[in-house]
């Protein structure tokens, strides 16, 4: 008997394969980040491995955020013209063999090309292309799903950093990417094979577009307020991504055992959770500007109170303040994409903006990591990621002004 397709009331209403969809893009976004944010446990195995300093191995770091971001504007544009299923197939290939490559590295520039280009390219296509595909099939309460898709993220960080930690204390670092690399691959293969695009085109219900389905890239690109949501961004990931990076260092440097310290990341990641679900909602009830500027402020504090945190308790009270802000930014980036420029190109367009914030995350582990090697201590750079966040804050507030004024059509 032949299957029926969903038709667009039941994908809009959270039913049939809009579901499937959605589960297999949190799974899939689970592998991703989980796996981005484990770099901060290989940190000082690789650096005394190969006796790198922190600003070396924090550029390796750096290098693969970029590339990530710039091989996500091909993807993207990819999944828009020709579907995200193999696209995504391309991707999990990549990210295996990425990591299983990198366990071989003898030279720096070997770890380059294995981890900041092979495996950057197979991390490069899930977010843009995943909460594109969310974004179209889920018209009803988008907020809502785009949260649950999100929380994948959360629960990658809460359950693969500490299981590569302790995998490395097992094995090293090496046979841990071996292990990574065919699991990981291969689940992203499988799940990039239920991938299936909604039946017919939405026309989305959050307002404010030119059209119903959206504009093109090079519309996109002629608003100034994509210009401002990036900046802001950008700024806001440059914070983020230090502390992803450099907590673990910073806690072991203070004499937190190595696999407690890697609970702390855990810890954000699973906290992060409810901030995922919540904040597509809220965003919803009270206004994407007023969300937003509530996650800039969360960070900027997270970034103070950081300053004075040594003992592990303190950590973990740290770690639940942090998964604030940090779960609420990957939800509010395809809810603000979606809400201007529609989903006629949302992938690419994800894309693009994926690649522009991912040049302050770039920026901000290594500058953290400069930091530290001129001075010993990470105070200088948490005080210039609580400045970067109040920096993105009055971004924010310009892009409420300018939003205003396109309203009025001046």
């Amino acid at each position: 008997m032949q299957q029926k397709n969903p038709s667009p009331d039941d994908a809009g209403n959270h039913t049939g394969y809009g579901w499937v969809v959605l589960a297999t893009c949190a799974l899939m976004i689970f592998i991703t980040y989980g796996l981005i944010y484990s770099y901060s446990v290989f940190f000082k195995p690789l650096a005394e491995a190969f006796q790198w300093d922190r600003a070396t191995v924090s550029l390796i770091y750096s290098l693969a955020t970029i590339i990530r971001g710039a091989a996500a504007i091909g993807t993207g544009w990819l999944a828009d013209k020709y579907g995200g299923r193999k696209v995504m197939v391309f991707c999990g290939v990549m990210m295996g063999a990425g990591y299983l490559l990198s366990s071989q590295i003898e030279t720096l520039w070997q770890f380059f090309l294995t981890y900041a280009v092979v495996e950057a390219i197979g991390m490069s296509g899930i977010f843009g292309i995943g909460t594109a595909l969310v974004t179209r099939w889920f018209t009803k309460n988008r907020g809502l799903a785009l949260g649950i898709v999100a929380s994948g993220s959360g629960l990658g960080t809460f359950l693969i950093v500490p299981s590569a930690e302790r995998l490395v204390e097992a094995m090293e670092w090496g046979p841990t990417f071996v292990v990574i690399g065919l699991a990981a691959g291969s689940l992203m293969v499988v799940g990039a094979l239920l991938l299936r695009p909604p039946p017919e085109r939405r026309v989305i219900a959050t307002g404010n577009v030119p059209s119903p389905e959206g504009v093109s890239l090079g519309e996109a690109a002629r608003d100034s307020r994509l210009y401002l949501i990036m900046i802001a961004f950008l700024l806001f990931f440059f914070g983020t991504q230090i502390v992803m990076v450099h907590l673990v260092n910073y806690a072991t440097d203070t004499g937190i055992d190595p696999l407690v310290a890697a609970t702390f990341i855990g810890v954000i990641g699973a906290a992060s959770i409810a901030s995922r679900l919540s904040m597509g909602v809220i965003a919803e009830k009270i206004g994407l500007y007023k969300s937003l500027i509530l996650t800039c402020l969360f960070l900027a504090l997270s970034f103070v109170v950081l300053i004075f945190t040594r003992s592990a308790w303190s950590f973990y009270l740290f770690a639940a303040l942090f998964s604030i802000p940090y779960g609420s930014e990957v939800t509010q980036i395809p809810l603000v994409i979606g809400r201007y420029f529609g989903v006629r190109s949302m992938a690419t367009i994800m894309g693009l903006t994926v690649f522009f914030i991912g040049l302050g995350g770039a920026l901000g582990p290594w500058l953290a990591g400069k930091i530290y090697d001129q001075t010993h201590s990470y105070n200088g750079a948490f005080i210039v990621g609580a400045v970067i966040a109040a920096a993105s804050m009055g971004i924010v507030l310009l892009l409420r002004r300018q939003d205003k004024r396109t309203a009025r059509g001046l």
